[in-house]
């Protein structure tokens, strides 16, 4: 009876203390684990192609435009955990969460957004050295390689370097890197009837948009040419910054 005490009792023992190895590894992993907050999607995706282990993105990927975001009380307590809040510097409502968390600018990462493929590559790399993540950046970055050759290859099949557009300031990066024939550059602000006439005179093939802040209908309506509005920042259909690239290369009739 009390060798069976003693079995039970270096069993109990043994068990307590294999639990105790399995929960105080948990808890180191946890602690090292790379929780990031982005402002958006958009960084958001940044943030993941770097390498961070857990991505929480403030602003709603159903939002049209969402930078006009205006945080919650409850995304005080995401920045609790988190190792960095990243934003893209145009978002309001990023510097009055950061006041009322009274996050310490060190934690605190801007980093240029464009989806032109060197600069997604660029910033990718940037956070993923302050992360200390390359491994799993350039890992990333094979995958994006891939795809873009991908796109690459179907543009030159579909001529695109061919086709005269009319972009909005913002897609122009992506779209000369891309290879499209960008014949003039329109911007953000409400385009008065003469410009829009103007536009129309010199007649593209097609106006590209930025689908968060559309102003180019009227002038393919007049110029009678194709419209596509392109995506910046991510959605539920295309969370990724490749998903993102792709979706934009359907739109553009680059992909089929």
């Amino acid at each position: 009876m009390n060798v069976l005490k003693k079995f039970s009792f270096y069993s109990l023992c043994f068990f307590l203390t294999i639990l105790w190895i399995l929960l105080s590894t948990s808890l180191a992993l946890a602690e090292n684990e790379i929780i990031i907050v982005a402002s958006t999607s958009w960084v958001g995706a940044i943030a993941e192609a770097a390498g961070a282990d857990e991505v929480r993105i403030l602003a709603p990927f159903e939002l049209k435009h969402p930078p006009e975001y205006d945080y919650r009380p409850s995304d005080i307590a995401q920045l609790r955990s988190a190792r960095l809040l990243v934003y893209g510097g145009y978002e309001p409502f990023v510097k009055k969460l950061a006041v009322a968390a009274r996050l310490p600018r060190e934690r605190m990462i801007v980093i240029v957004t464009s989806n032109d493929p060197d600069n997604l590559k660029k910033q990718a790399r940037f956070l993923a050295e302050k992360m200390g993540t390359q491994k799993r950046e350039a890992d990333w970055e094979k995958a994006l390689n891939k795809a873009l050759a991908d796109i690459q290859k179907q543009a030159k099949k579909n001529k695109i370097s061919q086709k005269r557009v009319l972009v909005q300031k913002y897609q122009v990066p992506l779209v000369k890197w891309l290879g499209f024939d960008v014949i003039g550059v329109f911007n953000t602000d409400e385009l008065s009837p003469n410009k829009v006439m103007e536009y129309a005179m010199m007649k593209p093939d097609m106006v590209i948009d930025n689908f968060h802040n559309p102003q180019g209908k009227p002038i393919a309506e007049i110029a009678k040419c194709d419209y596509v509005a392109i995506i910046n920042f991510p959605s539920a259909n295309a969370r990724s910054l490749i998903e993102l690239l792709k979706e934009n290369a359907t739109k553009l009739g680059i992909k089929k």
